[in-house]
C-alpha cells in the first residue's frame, strides 16, 4: 500500500498519518504489544515512565483499542482494567481547563478512528481531528464536541443526564455492561436505568456496578417481570433493585 500522506499531502500533515499509522499497526497484530500493556500499571505515573516511554496519543489509542477489543471476546475483569486504563490515559492531564470534555472527545475520536479500519481517508480526518483537539485548546475542545454531537457538560459533573431504561447484551443490547456505561460517560450521563428481564447475574451486575463506579456513573438495576393473567402475559413491570 502507497504512503496515504502522499495521496492527501495537501489535507494532512506528516503527524496526522504518523498516529494512523501507530493504531492500524496495532489493529493489525490483534493486540497490543507487551511494553504498552505494561504501561497501563496503576503504579505507573501519568507525566514519568509512561510519557518518556511512549506519547499520549499512542497510549490513548492502546487502551481504546484493548476496552473495543472485548467487545466480542475477553472476560468482564479484562474489560474492566481497559475500561480503567482508558479513563486513566485520557484523563490524565489535570491542568486542562475542559479536562472532562477533552476526555469525552478524545475517547470518541479514537472509537470511531478505530472503527473506521476500511476508510483509510476518514482515519486520516479522524486523526488530523483527535491531535488538533489534543492540545487542548478550549476553543478547539469545543468545536470537535459541536462536530461529534457531544453537549459541553459541567467539569464539576453536576449535570442531570440521564436515561432510565437501557440494555446490555444480556438483554436485547448489544454492548456489554463496561462499553454500556463507556458511551454513556462520552455522552454526558450521569444516571443510568439498566433494564434486565426477571433476573440478573450476579457476575453482570458485578461488572455493571464497578464500571459504572470507575466512571463516576450512579447506576440503578430494573429486573422486567411479566405474567400471566388469563393465559395471557400481562403488562410487564419493572423493579428497581437498591444497589
Amino acid at each position: 500500500m502507497s504512503d496515504p500522506c502522499i495521496r492527501h499531502r495537501l489535507l494532512y500533515d506528516r503527524d496526522d498519518c504518523r498516529l494512523l499509522e501507530i493504531v492500524n499497526k496495532i489493529l493489525s497484530r490483534g493486540q497490543n504489544p507487551s511494553l504498552l500493556r505494561k504501561l497501563f500499571d496503576p503504579g505507573l505515573h501519568p507525566r514519568g515512565i509512561k510519557e518518556l516511554a511512549a506519547p499520549k496519543s499512542l497510549r490513548i489509542a492502546s487502551a481504546m483499542i484493548d476496552l473495543l477489543g472485548t467487545l466480542e471476546q475477553g472476560s468482564a475483569s479484562e474489560r474492566i482494567a481497559a475500561l480503567r486504563a482508558a479513563r486513566s490515559e485520557s484523563l490524565h492531564e489535570s491542568s486542562q481547563s475542559l479536562r472532562l470534555n477533552l476526555a469525552r472527545v478524545l475517547l470518541q475520536i479514537m472509537k470511531e478512528m478505530i472503527r473506521s479500519v476500511d476508510d483509510e481517508e476518514k482515519q486520516l480526518q479522524l486523526a488530523h481531528d483527535f491531535r488538533e483537539v489534543s492540545s487542548g485548546k478550549a476553543r478547539l475542545i469545543r468545536k470537535q464536541l459541536r462536530k461529534y454531537h457531544l453537549l459541553e457538560m459541567p467539569e464539576s459533573w453536576n449535570q442531570l443526564a440521564f436515561d432510565h431504561h437501557v440494555h446490555d447484551a444480556n438483554t436485547k443490547g448489544r454492548k456489554s455492561p463496561t462499553h454500556l456505561i463507556m458511551d454513556a460517560w462520552i455522552k454526558g450521563i450521569r444516571f443510568l436505568g439498566v433494564i434486565y428481564y426477571n433476573y440478573v447475574k450476579p457476575e453482570v451486575a458485578a461488572e455493571l456496578l464497578e464500571a459504572a463506579d470507575i466512571m463516576g456513573i450512579e447506576v440503578r438495576i430494573g429486573i422486567e417481570v411479566s405474567a400471566r393473567l388469563r393465559n395471557q402475559i400481562a403488562q410487564p413491570i419493572v423493579l428497581f433493585v437498591q444497589t
